[in-house]
């Protein structure tokens, strides 16, 4: 055999083995996404499953229970359709672990690891579903490495299937979701909610947000009862930033992705990166106009008498720090708000 012909041998097989090892890796990589995507279209089934119990519930006596205060409800839907997903992924995903709104209030424990997980809102809008006003949500989140890869909020009463995966986009009912084109926070709507408390003090501040936020101006704020609902109508381009203090990360999950799918942004109130753990967030419509607003707002800040300041995103965010107090020590209360004042008046 020539030399040249056993060279070109060499080649080719160096070629074969190339492609296998290629191939190899595609069909690896391949396979991965392909776990994903099964977790993801039991999630889709399990919550249209989920919801079909919730309007079926509607149709009967709701028995109400309480938990930490007498406006925080829980139903036994809620139980019993956070038993049926948590189940349903048992059997098919046996080594997912689970965050699961009503297993953490009977002392599970509330833990995001690395593991694959199921973030789960069994019913988000406990308190519409009791009243049948008609948000009302299955929320189901999916975290690897702490990092969301689907997210799932079936709107029941409305029938309407939000759906995102990481890097793939974000749908309702199969059509493409995306935000709000508005740049200008007084043409925009916000979205909040009032929280479970109803202790004097913390409704003043609640209405102290509200009133910052109306007074910017903004044409409206507006509250579906159900944050992951919120979420998905900054996904959907009819709101254009939707912000809340106290809020649980399974309430959040996979909203979150739906919105960064979407084409928005998610933050902390203070503007800083999102922790879904940390019970606060903000959702807006688009990373380059919040960075815009913030840069005009420093600028005019640096060129115009405190009296001259226009009201603009960043007293937004400040507006939403009045809420945090909430949260916050006595002590700490009379600091943060002359932080807020002085942010305000100058």
């Amino acid at each position: 055999m020539s030399k040249a012909k056993t060279g070109g041998n060499e080649d080719e097989t160096r070629k074969r083995v190339s492609r296998k090892r290629f191939q190899g890796l595609w069909v690896s990589n391949a396979i991965m996404a392909d776990v994903w995507q099964s977790s993801m279209d039991h999630a889709v089934a399990v919550a249209r499953k989920a919801g079909e119990m919730v309007r079926g519930a509607l149709k009967d006596d709701r028995t109400v229970m309480t938990k930490s205060s007498a406006v925080d409800l829980v139903t036994q839907t809620d139980q019993k359709v956070e038993q049926l997903i948590i189940q349903s992924v048992k059997e098919k995903f046996p080594t997912h672990r689970f965050i699961g709104e009503e297993s953490v209030a009977a002392g599970e424990s509330c833990n995001l690891t690395d593991d694959p997980t199921w973030i789960i809102d069994p019913i988000d809008g406990t308190t519409n579903f009791v009243h049948a006003f008609p948000f009302v949500a299955v929320s189901i989140g999916f975290s690897v490495n702490k990092q969301v890869e689907f997210g799932v909020v079936y709107s029941c009463l409305e029938d309407k299937m939000f759906t995102a995966r990481r890097g793939r986009g974000a749908f309702c009912n199969g059509e493409p979701l995306q935000v709000s084109e508005q740049t200008d926070i007084h043409q925009a709507i916000v979205a909040t909610e009032f929280g479970s408390s109803r202790d004097p003090v913390a409704v003043d501040h609640i209405f102290r947000s509200l009133r910052n936020i109306l007074c910017l101006p903004v044409h409206g704020v507006r509250g579906a009862g159900t944050a992951a609902i919120n979420m998905c109508l900054v996904a959907s381009g009819c709101v254009e930033v939707y912000y809340e203090i106290g809020i649980h990360v399974w309430d959040v999950a996979a909203g979150s992705l739906i919105v960064s799918e979407a084409g928005g942004v998610l933050m902390d109130v203070d503007g800083g990166d999102v922790d879904l753990m940390s019970r606060r967030i903000v959702a807006a419509q688009r990373t380059s106009n919040r960075q815009r607003s913030i840069a005009e707002d420093r600028q005019r800040d640096q060129v115009l008498q405190p009296a001259e300041r226009r009201r603009s995103t960043s007293e937004l965010m400040v507006s939403m720090y009045a809420e945090s107090l909430n949260f916050l020590s006595s002590d700490a209360c009379g600091c943060f708000e002359s932080r807020v004042r002085t942010c305000l008046h100058g």
